[in-house]
């Protein structure tokens, strides 16, 4: 478990190659033996055209290996050995001389990789193993791997092999032939060099090339329609790498010898010895894949009210997350959500009518733990909710509390300030991630202060919201102080890999961010932070994209019994891929709710419209910049 400002929690990343040593140690051994045989057959063979009984000699030799010498009657100590060692003669004797292992015949050209290899001969006849520069082979030596991009405004982050081929030969022409937002298609590609090819699975007739893979991705904006191959190593977050069928080298799911699009050496192995070798070959010196840390984070969860009731009524404390949305959750390295309202045991929660005294009771965290979740912000607006009587700070002191003996870290909230701005801090793989959470809804009355229970405040002051009579949300960004806020991201992008701050911020009903919002998680980004996600819109809101970090506005309502709008029953998963410190790729998984409590992913048109949301808001804000 993490606890605030501590790196308590210690997730398993994606399992490494722990084959590889084995495997390389089999191979070697088998060569020596190899080698050996070979040396004493050589030996016998030359002996007997000297007129010598080569069975004999095979007896002598084994009898002279299995022989017990009379001068190892007595056990030989660390001391006697070294001295032996020390009295032999310089000059080798015919035992003592290593074996020459035989060398492995391949034809065809021999990879740059391999060059001065001492094993590898060229065939004259017999070859162990053929080298491929085209066409198929049992084993790839990959060179380079190479991904499917799409802008992200297209919807799209997986596709069949069939649909790649047809988007390449330009037969597939909209986005929502395959699954996508409605729109054009285009091709783009890379200018290539005199004398070198296109690769084979690239667009037949792309519709513009560049100089560069910079400049290729530069054009790939939201709005572009633009897909293209990239070699992995250039990835940026700011277009969504695609899974073919059902693999995704990306975010490092399924076999990855099935993914075709590689700059490879095909070898095919003739014999035992061949095989062997190519396989020594394809571990020791193919390019490897990066290994993947995922974080996917969650809009408003609360388990209250009208959701309550009918959780209640399943019998099941964990239906909410029971099932393809909480496995999904339970899959990533990091899990990260937001409580909107308070959990506990004091009073009796009100029920399925309408009010907003907005809590629950302790049971509604078996959802929360089976989905895995490691993390939640209470830097929210109804986590001092406590049933029909108020209960002071008892009811958000004792969320936190239950929280953390179900082992999920809590940011946002504490005794004090100073535990309020405190991180949870995690390491997954090798790789440090710190997560912050600050709230600007309530914390004009509920702040934490010196000695005083509450949530993190993101402003530095609210007097001047105060003294105005209004909620600070709906205050102009020019009120809004933010050094201590950019002093905390900062402090912590010093401590650790990766900064993830969540804030609850801005006002509801939109799918447009507001000035505050915008200023503030903008401000996180400055000062070191990859991933920024907010809340309390209880709509999906714009995102903005970056070359190393990603702004997300608003999710929408996870779980939540609202129904007065279409907004409200909508939401996307956001899920963020990491290579090490690195952000690589973001996929959104749009979601609606339904029986006012359960999640369950969207697709077809709703899947669009929910996406096509988010991606028009986000050209609206980019286009205001």
């Amino acid at each position: 478990m993490a606890t605030r400002g501590s790196g308590h929690a210690n997730r398993e990343a994606t399992p490494g190659r722990q084959a590889r040593p084995a495997r390389r140690a089999a191979t070697i051994s088998f060569l020596v033996l190899v080698g050996s045989l070979a040396a004493l057959a050589v030996l016998l063979l030359d002996r007997g055209m000297n007129g010598e009984d080569p069975a004999r000699q095979l007896a002598a030799s084994t009898a002279a290996a299995t022989e017990t010498p009379a001068t190892a009657e007595v056990e030989a100590t660390p001391t006697t050995a070294a001295t032996a060692a020390a009295d032999a003669p310089d000059t080798p004797t015919t035992a003592s001389t290593p074996a020459m292992a035989p060398k492995v015949r391949y034809s065809g050209e021999l990879p740059g990789e391999l060059t001065g290899s001492e094993n590898l001969e060229p065939a004259t006849e017999g070859e162990d193993l053929i080298f491929l520069s085209e066409g198929e082979g049992e084993y790839r030596l990959v060179r380079r791997y190479y991904v499917p991009v799409v802008a992200m405004g297209t919807g799209v982050d997986s596709l069949t092999q069939t649909q790649v081929e047809d988007l390449a030969s330009g037969a597939i022409t909209d986005w929502s032939e395959v699954g996508g937002i409605a729109g054009p298609v285009r091709a783009f590609a890379i200018v290539r060099g005199r004398g070198s090819t296109a690769l084979p699975f690239e667009p037949v007739s792309p519709e513009r090339s560049f100089a560069t893979y910079r400049e290729l991705l530069a054009a790939m904006t939201l709005d572009s329609g633009a897909w293209a191959f990239v070699p992995i190593e250039k990835l940026l977050p700011t277009v969504t790498a695609v899974a073919v069928g059902e693999v995704d080298i990306v975010r490092g799911r399924g076999d990855t010898r099935e993914w075709l699009y590689v700059e490879a050496v095909a070898i095919l192995p003739l014999t035992e010895e061949g095989r062997a070798t190519a396989e020594a070959i394809v571990e020791e010196h193919s390019e490897p894949l990066p290994e993947a840390v995922t974080v996917i984070a969650t809009g408003d969860i609360l388990q209250s009210r009208c959701s309550l009731t009918q959780i209640r009524a399943t019998g099941d404390w964990g239906a909410a997350l029971r099932g393809p949305v909480g496995e999904y959750l339970a899959s990533a390295d990091l899990t990260l959500g937001s409580i909107d309202g308070s959990i506990q045991d004091i009073a009796e929660p009100l029920g399925c009518f309408s009010h907003v005294n907005l809590s629950s009771p302790p049971e509604v965290i078996e959802a929360l733990t089976l989905s895995g979740f490691d993390e939640v912000t209470v830097a929210t607006n109804h986590v001092f909710d406590c049933g029909a009587e108020p209960c002071g700070a008892a009811a958000f002191l004792r969320t936190i509390q239950l929280l953390e003996e179900a082992g999920i870290a809590v940011v946002g909230g504490g005794e004090n300030l100073a535990e309020a701005l405190a991180p949870a801090i995690f390491e997954v793989g090798g790789t440090t991630f710190g997560v912050l959470g600050f709230d600007d809804v309530a914390a004009y009355f509920l702040e934490a202060g010196v000695d005083r229970p509450g949530t993190a405040p993101l402003d530095d002051d609210y007097s001047e919201e105060n003294a105005a009579g209004e909620p600070a949300f709906f205050r102009p960004a020019s009120e809004l102080g933010l050094e201590r806020f950019r002093a905390t991201v900062r402090a912590l992008a010093d401590e650790v890999d990766v900064v993830i701050v969540q804030v609850q911020t801005g006002t509801e009903d939109t799918h447009d961010p507001s000035p505050r919002s915008i200023k503030a998680l903008r401000a996180a980004v400055e000062e070191g932070a990859a991933l920024v996600v907010g809340n309390q819109a209880h709509h999906v809101q714009a995102i903005e994209p970056g070359g190393d970090a990603f702004i997300a506005y608003a999710l929408g309502n996870f779980i939540y019994d609202q129904t007065r709008l279409e907004g409200h029953m909508q939401g996307y998963l956001l899920e963020a891929t990491f290579w090490g410190a690195r952000l690589v790729n973001l996929r959104f998984a749009p979601y609606v709710i339904e029986d006012l409590y359960r999640p369950v992913f969207a697709e077809g048109e709703v899947r669009a419209k929910i996406l096509n949301d988010v991606f028009e808001a986000s050209m609206r804000l980019a286009e205001g910049q």
